[in-house]
């Protein structure tokens, strides 16, 4: 997809409409206040389907369930900084449909109904908490993906004694970690082998079962539910596909994440397990941009094998680092300034004391260094794909993370005998 700018296809000017923002998400709020860091004089209008002032979400597995944390902690920005930036910020405006002709978006509020015209539209709409079908009326089971979800679960959280947690991925394992510490008594129910399996190499998955199961998480792996119900106890129960059966106070369901991009999908925008986009945040509409967790992305390859073609499968990546970078390319593309320099995603965790910070996606690599010793609690993993460092875990040690996300980003040719000797600062080769 090319980016491309037009003029609005209607009659009405661009002074008039300005940009439209749908989801006020990490992203959308970002594109928001990046379109006025960079002199966008035009209306913005920020549109959340929610009715809180957008907040931030690692908090929510970890010192929200513990603490408790009111919305002004966790907001991203504060009231006053919507007034200030002149950014219309509407909650409790959940859009049903992108009339794309017309440039014209409708918003239920309440039991009205509402349009608002664009001269640019950011879907920014994010990915909700995948259902389990088991669970359906079923009382006692949660999700965990947004401030509603938070706030039912912390109700529930702080009366049980006993969780089941199905999902061994980084929100389950978060929950576990913070409801061990609370005292409760946990297990951890995971259809595959390992925990994090389709994101971390076996060594850093054995590393990290071993440290959860320390501090008392107990799990069953290769394990399915067949049967979750409400029983005459109040408690729920779980029949496993292992002849296992549990019951809990609380079931928290951490099985992925479901994008949201029906909006998009409706309005014939192209869309493959998320709204395609180029490295522009450009859409298959040259007025549309996306951005965020609803976004899959089409990217030259950096590496091109030509036996392969030049392009690498388009690439969905759920990271806030990653939202928040497309909303700024967004935001520098509509008002015609220089995007940002691409840089490698990054993600994090914090798990049973243990902090987790990744730099890169790639697991399909041809050769893993590990620096530092994993009975220390203080090591990284570095990943190569042709000798070129292609992705970095680290555990407890921020500043092989720092250096990695430069290296990683420019996929530095690092020695391998410099990676795996920690007397060496991987920042002497930034």
């Amino acid at each position: 997809m090319t980016s491309v700018s037009r003029p609005p296809a209607n009659r009405r000017q661009a002074a008039e409409t300005g940009t439209v923002i749908i989801g006020a998400s990490h992203a959308g709020v970002q594109v928001a206040a990046s379109l006025r860091d960079q002199g966008y004089r035009l209306p913005i209008t920020l549109l959340e389907a929610g009715a809180h002032l957008p907040y931030q979400r690692p908090p929510l597995s970890k010192t929200y369930l513990k603490d408790g944390l009111d919305n002004s902690q966790l907001a991203l920005r504060g009231a006053a900084f919507y007034q200030q930036k002149h950014i219309t910020l509407l909650c409790n405006h959940r859009v049903s449909q992108i009339d794309r002709a017309n440039q014209r978006i409708t918003a239920q509020h309440g039991s009205r109904r509402v349009t608002f015209d664009y001269d640019r539209l950011v879907i920014a709409t994010g990915a909700a908490a995948r259902q389990l079908p088991l669970a359906s009326g079923v009382t006692g089971v949660r999700v965990l993906r947004d401030m509603d979800d938070a706030i039912a679960l912390k109700a529930d959280f702080d009366n049980a004694q006993t969780v089941v947690i199905i999902g061994a991925g980084f929100i389950g394992l978060e929950v576990a970690s913070t409801a061990v510490t609370l005292g409760k008594q946990v297990t951890v129910v995971e259809h595959g082998g390992r925990i994090l399996q389709r994101l971390l190499p076996p060594q850093l998955s054995a590393f990290l079962l071993q440290i959860h199961q320390h501090n008392g998480v107990s799990f069953c792996f290769n394990t399915a539910v067949e049967v979750l119900a409400l029983a005459d106890s109040g408690q729920t129960h779980l029949r496993l596909s292992n002849g296992q059966t549990l019951s809990a106070d609380l079931v928290v369901v951490g099985i992925g994440a479901t994008i949201n991009d029906q909006l998009a999908q409706a309005a014939g925008i192209v869309c493959d397990n998320g709204i395609l986009v180029d490295l522009n945040g450009q859409t298959s509409d040259p007025a549309v941009y996306a951005c965020g967790d609803c976004t899959t992305t089409i990217a030259p390859d950096p590496d091109p094998d030509p036996t392969e073609g030049q392009r690498h499968p388009p690439s969905h990546i759920e990271s806030i680092q990653n939202a928040v970078d497309q909303a700024k390319t967004v935001a520098a593309v509509i008002t015609g300034q220089p995007a940002p320099a691409r840089v490698a995603p990054w993600f994090w965790s914090d798990q049973q004391g243990i902090k987790l910070q990744m730099v890169g996606t790639a697991l399909d690599y041809d050769d893993l260094i590990v620096r530092g010793e994993l009975e220390t609690g203080k090591f990284s993993l570095l990943y190569y794909q042709h000798n070129r460092l292609c992705r970095v875990d680290s555990v407890n040690s921020p500043a092989d993370h720092l250096a990695a996300r430069k290296l990683v980003s420019q996929r530095y040719p690092l020695p391998k005998d410099a990676a795996a000797d920690t007397t060496v600062r991987l920042k002497s080769f930034t």
